[in-house]
């Protein structure tokens, strides 16, 4: 259905905010869905439709942003949050309903920053791969409680988004070793770490999680090194599809990213962003909910959220 209205200035900046999100230029599946919400709200608030055209309108919307980062369920979950809220109490409040949302994200995050914190014991030695702010705010949150400990870290390529994680933990007096990724193993084998920690940006109906490339030799190389490994995150990363059958998808990123213009004329350059960790490998999630095992996460996320999110398809 093609539906013509008065285009807003409200409009204009969240095509802005999809392209920053298509483009990389804003990173992190936390910070995808914060912008992404809040340039979505502000939007459904502001377009001047109503009824039938303003749903058909804002689910076209809602599946164009949620294709440009297939593997971010947390911005999925917080669209149907608010198309939740703007069925049930129009849409004049759904800048409230992104709100809400975004509340939602930061109470998670400092509830696993306290539980994760829990686990680290002081004198450890911690590893983790490439960025995720929820396990950098665990270091962060053991270090506040006066622990000692040195963390491992991998570069993180091709765009070394783990030279962030080593700066942060750096300038919060956190010991730091640097790795590059292919020396994972080696790297649990020398120094052999108390447990490894990793984030997600999505979580399937099995326990699987899904993270950055990479992740998944990590967790083979903990189940050879006999290292404990949790995945750090929140619940609202869970891809309620998955449930219903659909398979998560894995995103494939710009070749340049790894060879750019002088790259050989006939060399194929595949740039996988993402891939799965087994449930298997997964000692437990640390959540909002506590420590809870792989098979709990479609359940224990019905439990804090299903009321709350529903499919934006069904008004």
């Amino acid at each position: 259905m093609n539906i013509s209205f008065p285009e807003t200035t409200e409009y204009h900046d969240l095509k802005n905010t999809m392209n920053e999100i298509k483009n990389l230029k804003i990173q992190g599946a936390t910070n995808v869905a914060i912008f992404g919400v809040r340039a979505f709200a502000k939007h459904a608030t502001t377009v001047p439709l109503k009824d039938k055209e303003l749903q058909a309108h804002l689910e076209t919307v809602v599946d164009e942003l949620s294709s440009l980062r297939v593997t971010e369920p947390a911005l999925r979950n917080g669209l149907r949050y608010i198309l939740t809220g703007i069925r049930l109490d129009g849409k004049d409040n759904a800048e409230m309903h992104g709100e809400k949302y975004i509340n939602l994200i930061n109470e998670a995050k400092h509830k696993i920053f306290r539980i994760g914190a829990e686990r680290i014991r002081d004198g450890s030695v911690m590893f983790t791969h490439c960025h995720s702010s929820i396990t950098v705010g665990i270091f962060l949150e053991a270090a506040k409680q006066g622990k000692e400990f040195e963390v491992i870290n991998t570069e993180t390529r091709p765009l070394f988004q783990g030279r962030k994680t080593a700066k942060t933990l750096l300038e919060n007096n956190i010991k730091v070793i640097h790795i590059v990724d292919s020396a994972m193993r080696w790297a649990m084998n020398r120094f052999n770490p108390h447990m490894i920690l990793l984030g997600a940006d999505a979580i399937t109906v099995e326990g699987v999680a899904l993270n950055k490339i990479g992740s998944r030799l990590c967790a083979l190389a903990s189940e050879e090194e006999h290292i404990p490994l949790y995945i750090c995150t929140s619940l609202l990363k869970y891809d309620q599809a998955t449930s219903i059958g659909r398979l998560s998808e894995i995103e494939m990123r710009d070749p340049f990213e790894i060879w750019g213009e002088d790259a050989p004329v006939g060399i194929k350059v595949l740039n996988p962003a993402f891939e799965t960790i087994d449930r298997g490998n997964i000692s437990a999630y640390i959540t909002e909910a506590g420590l809870i095992p792989p098979q709990s996460i479609h359940i224990t996320f019905e439990q804090l959220y299903g009321k709350k999110i529903k499919d934006y398809h069904h008004w």
